[in-house]
């Protein structure tokens, strides 16, 4: 068997629901990959988050045996619309969105969960759908890793005014003519890889 055959063996998109429910059978967790459609300048696509994401979610999945699940495309990007192509949901919808995914796999039988989170404005509401996840049901836990780390690399000063001053998409393309983000922003080293999967293996032991 090859890594593609490994990755496959835990992708939901390729496997029937029979092959799933075995999946989960055996091991009740899944990988969510939340993606995103956000402005880099003219350094990259529009949708590198997502591609990045899928990828630490794969290697995640082939390294843990845990189920990956289909790309969740459209994060809370409102903030970037004066960017042509880049789109997202309010924050509450995306939390309403992520819980009612995550409750169907519940449902069918999952208890652990670990969100890969590539897009900046998501963090506050996945912390949300944890809180409203895990006090609803005992025995489900919600982890989630960022692997995002413009909030620390751009000018937060101008980004605070900005949010003070009524949050305008336009202004935000005029205080960020490339947006908030580059590609160096998105991604992991291999030691934090090693710590995330080791994570991963440790949740699931507990759980």
């Amino acid at each position: 068997m090859n890594d593609t055959d490994t990755v496959n063996e835990y992708n939901l998109e390729r496997l029937t629901h029979s092959q799933a429910n075995q999946r989960i059978e055996e091991r009740p967790a899944i990988i969510v990959p939340l993606g995103g459609c956000e402005p880099f300048g003219d350094e990259e696509a529009l949708g590198a988050e997502s591609a990045r994401v899928s990828e630490i979610a794969g290697e995640l999945s082939k390294r843990c045996g845990v189920l990956v699940a289909p790309l969740v495309p459209f994060a809370c990007s409102a903030p970037f619309m004066a960017f042509a192509g880049a789109v997202g949901v309010k924050p509450r919808t995306f939390v309403n969105m992520l819980c009612e995914i995550l409750h169907g796999y519940i449902f069918q039988g999952a208890n652990r969960f670990f969100l890969i989170n590539a897009a900046m404005f998501n963090m506050e509401p996945i912390d949300e759908t944890a809180r409203r996840l895990e006090n609803k049901y005992p025995q489900v836990r919600v982890v989630s890793y960022n692997i995002n780390a413009a909030d620390s690399r751009h000018n937060a000063v101008h980004y605070r005014t900005w949010k003070r001053r009524g949050r305008d998409p336009q202004k935000l393309r005029s205080l960020f003519p490339d947006g908030l983000l580059s590609p160096s922003d998105i991604g992991v080293t291999p030691e934090c890889l090693d710590r995330m999967a080791e994570s991963i293996r440790k949740e699931i032991e507990v759980g």
